[in-house]
Order: C-alpha cells, then structure tokens, then sequence
C-alpha cells in the first residue's frame, strides 16, 4: 500500500506548525503555482497544495491525518523489522473504527463526522474554486458552458476493502472526471461564484472585450465621428455588443469628449430592473485620405476662426 501523502512537505511546513503557518504558507505557494500563471505544468502541484491545506487547515482532519501517518510508519516498522515478512493490517488496529476508504472521504471532505445537513454544508463549502471565463455577450444574454470536476468515487476494483489494490494505490477510492452544465445568469458580474451543486465553485472572470468596457450594467466605447459630421450633425450606424445595428444622430457642433447614452442597449442587471445604457464618447476623425481640397478648407476655416485656437489644458478624465 502507498504512504499517504505528506501534506507537510507538500506545503514546506513542520508537524508542529500552527494554524497562521500553514495558512501563510498556503497562500504563498497557492499564488506561486496557480494554474493561471503557470499554466497546465501547475495544475497536479496546485490540486496538492489545495488537498493539503484543505486536511491541515482542520484540526479534526488534521488529527485523523496525523494518526493515520503515525498508523502507517507502524505498520512498515512492523513489515520491515527483523525476520521480514509480509504483515497482514487491520486498519481497526488504530481504534478509529472506520475503513481506508471512508477516513479519505472524510479527509477530502465527505462530511461523515457531521449530520446529513452538517455534512452537505461541509461539502459545499469545500468544494474545489475553479474560474470560469465569460465573455461581455455572455453577461448580456446569460448562457450555459460545460465544465469537468474530477470527483472521488469507491474503487470499482476493491470497492475499499484491499489496501494493496493497484487500481487505487489502497486509497479505496479514485477519481473520476465528471462533465457538469452551468447556466451563466444574465448580468454576472466579475468576482461572483457559480455554485455547481456540492461539486465546484466557479469564480466568474469577465473577459476583457474589444469594444466596450463594462461600468455596473452600463457599457462604454469610444465613437469615432468625422470633422465634418461633428461640425454639420447628422447621422451614423453603429453595432451594439448584441442585436441589430441602430442608428445614432450626431448633434451639429459635437466636440471631442461629448458622450452620447443608448438607453436600454447596456447589460442586463442580475436579479433585475432596467438595463443599463451604451454610452458612446465622441472621438473626431479626420478625412481619409486628407487630399488638397481638404486642406485648402480648414485653412480658410482656421483664417475666419483666428480668434479662437484653443490652448487651454484640462486635467485628464
């Protein structure tokens, strides 16, 4: 049978560190290998350091884990002692009536210590954080992704009752990878948790977009408007982030920074109430190609405009 892991030596701390050591080192190490920083080569190592902090962070989990590493240093003193020779092990030797499998339920948070309610808030509360991705058209219409949660099961070989099984490494138990559907709400924002039963917890990152950039339900871009338009007024189409394009009128002596609001073209609000505006900030552009004729226009407009050049400067936005 397999020594269990050494979640000590997983998170570099002693047997007799405290609660604020193992936390600290936790988060030390949990930033270090996150799998959003060092991609896939990070994830085993990161599943580590989760597993370990999860089993230490709780002293009733941290005592049983303890016992069952001191159990197992027993049993191989006892198999490699003089005279060697393979030893039966019954793991009610330890006195903690309960069998491999069960005691790493408990471990990776089975909840077996607790009542049925007890043990479905612990699983809850346990379950693993992942981030899910979704992009701005995501947030506007809501959606559903599938996602894979890998969940321990009894082994389908021994079914726990044989610690040399090699299909489990004599956990009793092994992981199976489970495909899971999430329905993305309209309106989500960055930072909320999407819960996926008793299995994962899926903190929503917004994926930054190419147009628009989010304020609550309300949703900013910059409109790029020619001189001429901005000085005559008229009208230009644009695409929202989802729907038909619409048409936006440009009032006659628009200036650069004037921002114009699309009601009810914005984001939906989660659990309700108006949608948020789209909210255009005019930028001026001018004529592409600029030939001569346009040249000989703004310099007759800038001699019947002498008195007013500009100059004055303004604190950034």
């Amino acid at each position: 049978m397999a020594a269990p892991k050494d979640y000590y030596k997983i998170l570099g701390v002693s047997e007799n560190a405290d609660a604020a050591t193992i936390k600290r080192a936790y988060r030390e190490l949990a930033r270090k290998y996150h799998p959003d920083i060092g991609g896939k080569a990070n994830e085993e190592r990161f599943k580590d350091i989760n597993e370990a902090y999860q089993v230490l962070s709780d002293p009733k989990k941290r005592q049983e884990y303890d016992r069952l590493r001191q159990g197992f240093a027993a049993r191989e003193a006892r198999r490699r002692g003089p005279g060697y020779q393979r030893v039966s092990f019954d793991w009610n030797d330890l006195g903690w009536g309960t069998d491999w499998g069960s005691l790493f339920e408990d471990l990776l948070g089975g909840g077996r210590w607790t009542t049925t309610g007890e043990a479905q808030r612990t699983r809850r509360a346990e379950a693993p954080e992942q981030t899910l991705t979704v992009t701005l058209e995501q947030v506007a219409l809501g959606g559903r992704v599938y996602i894979t949660v890998q969940e321990l099961e009894p082994c389908p070989v021994c079914h726990g009752t044989n610690p040399d099984c090699a299909r489990c490494q004599g956990l009793g138990q092994v992981t199976v990878p489970k495909k899971f559907e999430v329905t993305i709400p309209p309106g989500v924002e960055d930072g909320n948790v999407l819960r996926v039963g008793d299995h994962a917890r899926l903190k929503v990152e917004v994926a930054p977009h190419p147009r628009f950039t989010r304020q609550g339900a309300d949703l900013k871009g910059i409109l790029m408007v020619s001189v001429p338009l901005a000085a005559a007024g008229g009208e230009v189409t644009v695409k929202p982030l989802v729907g038909d394009p619409v048409t936006v009128t440009v009032p006659r002596h628009t200036n650069a920074g004037t921002v114009l609001r699309l009601r009810g073209l914005g984001l939906p609000r989660r659990g309700g109430g108006p949608r948020g505006d789209l909210l255009l900030e005019v930028q001026l552009r001018f004529p592409e190609p600029f030939t001569a004729a346009d040249d000989r226009l703004y310099q007759e407009l800038l001699k019947n405009h002498s008195d007013d050049r500009g100059g004055e400067i303004h604190a950034p936005r």
